[in-house]
C-alpha cells in the first residue's frame, strides 16, 4: 500500500514522505477550516439555511479537494472563496438586485464557461505566456495577501494603518501570544550528534497550542450543534436551487464578469504561487499540471453552485501545507478527508479561533516573500512585481495583480521603444495584454 501510494503520487520523486504529506494536509485544513464557520454565517444573511450551507461547504470542499489531489497531483485545497459570499449576501441579495437562487445560477454559468476554457486549455495557455517575473512574483504577492487575511481576521492591527489593535480585547492578546508561539517553534533548532533538527509541523502545533491557551482565556466555545441526520436534511434547503434561467439580463453582466475574473485571478495566483514554493515549476515558470488544476477548479465551481455554495476556488491557505512540506496530491487527499470528518466533528473544528490561525498565516506570508530571491532585479522585471506586491498590500490581490500586469505592459513598451538592440521577445506578451484588459473590467464595471 505504501509503495503503491509512493509510486502513484510521486512522493519520493518530489523528495517528500507519506508522513510529511499527511502532516501538510492537516496543516492546510487547520488554516482554512474557518470557512466552515464563516460561509454559513455570511450566507445566512442572504436568507439561506446556515446548517445546509455548512453541510454543502464541507461536502463540496471535500469532493473537489480530493479530486484535485487525484487528478492534478498538486497540494492544493479548494473551498468557497471569501469575497464572493459577501458580494452575494450584502450587495446582490442585500440590495435587492437578485435572489440567492439567481446568484447561484450566475456561478453555475461562470463555472461552465471556465470548464469550456479549461477543456480547450485556453486558461492554461494564458498563464503559460505570462512573463516569468510576474509568475514568480505571484508567490510574494500571495504572501502579502496572506498577511492581509491574517491581520484582518485577528484585528492585530487597526484598519488604515492606525496602529495596534486594542490589547484589552482578549482575542487580540491571544493573537499576539499565538504569533510568539509560532515564531519560537519556527526557530527552535536541536543539535543531535552534529545534525540539526527543526520542529516538523510547527504551524499545526502552534495552532493547537494557541487554541488551548484560548480555551483557558474563555475564547474557545464548543457548540454540540445538531446531529448528522439533521445536517444532511438541512442540505436539501440549499442544494439544487440554482436558477440559471433568470441570469440572462443586462444588469447581471457586471457581476458575472466579477465572478469570472475573481476566480481566474485567485486560482492562477494560488496555483502558481504555491506551485513555485513547492518546486513544481520548470525553469520557465510553467506548471505541467496547471491545465488539470484549472479543470478541477472549474468543475468545482459548477458542482459547488449547484449544491448551494459560492464560487469554489483554490485556497491561498494551501501555502500552509506546502510550507509544512506538502508536495503531492496526498496533501489534498488528507485535507479533503478532514472536510468529510468535519461533518461529524463540526463543533470541534469550528471552535478553532481566528486568533490561532491568523499568526500562522503571517508566518506563511513571510516564507512566501522569500521567493523574491528568485527574481531578476533589473528595473524592467522588478518594477511590475513591486507594484503588484505593494498594491496587494494596500488594497487586495485582484487590484495588485491588475496593476502589476498593466505596469508590465507599459514598462516593456517603453523599454522596447527606447532600447537600441530591442527584440520582439522584449514586447509584452499577448497573454499579459488579454489578462490585463479582462481584469481591468472590474474597475470599469
Amino acid at each position: 500500500m505504501k509503495d503503491a501510494l509512493d509510486k502513484r503520487f510521486l512522493v519520493s520523486e518530489r523528495k517528500s514522505s507519506l508522513s510529511t504529506e499527511v502532516l501538510a494536509g492537516l496543516t492546510t485544513f487547520a488554516t482554512m477550516s474557518y470557512i466552515l464557520a464563516v460561509q454559513p454565517a455570511i450566507m445566512a444573511d442572504a436568507g439561506m439555511d446556515p446548517l445546509g450551507v455548512f453541510a454543502a461547504t464541507a461536502i463540496v470542499s471535500a469532493l473537489v479537494t480530493i479530486a484535485m489531489g487525484i487528478i492534478s497531483n498538486a497540494p492544493l485545497a479548494l473551498a468557497p472563496g471569501m469575497g464572493d459570499n459577501a458580494l452575494v449576501a450584502y450587495t446582490l441579495v442585500g440590495m435587492g438586485i437578485a435572489t440567492w437562487q439567481t446568484c447561484m445560477g450566475m456561478m453555475v454559468f461562470t463555472g461552465g464557461v471556465f470548464l469550456l476554457l479549461s477543456c480547450f486549455k485556453i486558461r492554461e495557455k494564458l498563464a503559460d505566456y505570462l512573463p516569468k517575473s510576474i509568475k514568480f512574483g505571484l508567490t510574494a504577492t500571495l504572501g502579502i495577501f496572506l498577511f492581509q487575511i491574517g491581520i484582518s481576521n485577528t484585528g492585530l492591527l487597526q484598519p488604515a494603518n492606525a496602529g495596534w489593535g486594542d490589547f484589552h480585547d482578549p482575542s487580540i492578546r491571544l493573537t499576539f501570544y499565538g504569533l510568539i508561539i509560532a515564531l519560537v517553534l519556527n526557530f527552535i533548532r536541536i543539535d543531535i550528534n552534529g545534525r540539526e533538527y527543526k520542529i516538523r509541523g510547527y504551524m499545526l502545533i502552534a495552532i493547537i497550542l494557541t487554541t488551548i491557551v484560548g480555551a483557558f482565556m474563555g475564547l474557545v466555545h464548543v457548540d454540540p450543534g445538531n446531529g448528522l441526520s439533521t445536517t444532511f436534511a438541512a442540505l436539501g434547503n440549499v442544494a439544487f436551487k440554482a436558477d440559471v434561467a433568470s441570469i440572462f439580463q443586462a444588469k447581471y453582466i457586471p457581476y458575472i464578469l466579477i465572478f469570472l475574473i475573481g476566480d481566474f485571478t485567485s486560482t492562477m495566483g494560488t496555483a502558481l504561487g504555491a506551485g513555485h514554493k513547492a518546486g513544481l515549476m520548470d525553469e520557465n515558470g510553467n506548471m505541467p499540471m496547471l491545465g488539470k488544476i484549472f479543470l478541477v477548479d472549474a468543475a468545482g465551481t459548477v458542482i459547488g453552485a449547484s449544491m448551494g455554495v459560492t464560487v469554489v476556488t483554490s485556497y491561498a491557505e494551501s501555502a500552509a501545507g506546502v510550507e509544512a512540506g506538502g508536495r503531492t496530491g496526498l496533501t489534498s487527499l488528507t485535507t479533503g478527508a478532514l472536510f468529510v470528518i468535519s461533518l461529524i466533528f463540526a463543533p470541534l473544528f469550528v471552535a478553532i479561533p481566528s486568533s490561532a490561525t491568523g499568526p500562522v498565516l503571517l508566518m506563511i506570508g513571510i516564507s512566501c516573500m522569500q521567493e523574491l530571491r528568485t527574481l531578476e532585479f533589473d528595473l524592467v522585471n522588478w518594477t511590475p512585481v513591486c507594484m503588484m506586491v505593494c498594491f496587494t498590500a494596500f488594497a487586495d490581490m485582484a487590484t495588485g495583480v491588475t496593476v502589476g500586469l498593466f505596469t508590465d505592459i507599459l514598462v516593456r513598451l517603453v523599454h522596447y521603444g527606447f532600447k537600441k538592440d530591442h527584440r520582439k521577445e522584449d514586447m509584452p506578451s499577448v497573454a499579459t495584454v488579454i489578462l490585463a484588459l479582462l481584469m481591468g473590467l472590474q474597475f470599469v464595471l
